[in-house]
Order: C-alpha cells, then sequence, then structure tokens
C-alpha cells in the first residue's frame, strides 16, 4: 500500500475543497490514479464565473483568441517517488513545488495553504 493511495487523496480533497469553495468560481475536483497511486488531483474551475471573480488574473490574456476554454485547470502532480508535488494552477501564481509527508491531511494543508495564497482566499487552520 502506497503513502499516496486513494485514502490520502481523500483526505488532501477534504482539506484543498474548501479553499476553491472559497474561491467561487464553481471548481469541481478530479483525482486521476495508476496503480493505485494518486498521479494528480485537478480541480476545474468554469472559466467565465473564474475570470469575474478574478479580473486582475492573467487567465483571459493567457488563452487570446481561445477563450474561454472549456475549464481552468488547477493541478497537483503527484510525484510520489520523490514525495514531491507539482502544483500548476491556471491564471493565478507561478508553478509551486512541495514536499509530501504521505500523511493526507498534512499534506492536504501543505497544497491547500499554497492555492489559498494564489486565490487570495482564507488559508485552512492546523
Amino acid at each position: 500500500m502506497s503513502d499516496f493511495d486513494a485514502s490520502w487523496a481523500s483526505a488532501v480533497r477534504a482539506v484543498c475543497d474548501p479553499v476553491f469553495d472559497a474561491a467561487d468560481a464553481a471548481f469541481v475536483a478530479q483525482v486521476m490514479m495508476r496503480d493505485d497511486v494518486t498521479d494528480a488531483l485537478l480541480w476545474e474551475a468554469l472559466p467565465e464565473r473564474f475570470a469575474a471573480r478574478y479580473p486582475d488574473s492573467w487567465a483571459v490574456e493567457s488563452y487570446g483568441t481561445g477563450w474561454p476554454p472549456p475549464c481552468l485547470d488547477f493541478w497537483v502532480y503527484v510525484r510520489a517517488d520523490t514525495r514531491r508535488a507539482e502544483l500548476r494552477p491556471d491564471g493565478v501564481g507561478e508553478d509551486v513545488v512541495v514536499a509530501l509527508s504521505g500523511d493526507g491531511v498534512t499534506d492536504g494543508l501543505t497544497i491547500a495553504r499554497e492555492f489559498a495564497r494564489m486565490l487570495g482566499v482564507p488559508s485552512p487552520a492546523g
């Protein structure tokens, strides 16, 4: 059993989902698994709602004539072998790499705090 199994992903989502709810951009979450190990987590926002909520983001400009895309993606690529995750937000902030402990709540707090900072919403306590 991996530290980054479905239970880990569920715990990460439980901590991160309120951050995305607070962003008020209709985010929907998904988890991608490979061989019972979390490969990635994804939160997708409705582009127009995101742009209305975050008019100072560069989301619209980054897509140019391709605006609006079907969704704006906030990815967490999990690298179980190195115990790191790469956070890739569409429209706000830069990519961030964070260390992972293998504990879903602890890792969820680390990830949620980064996304909260990017989105300008309250960071979870813990």
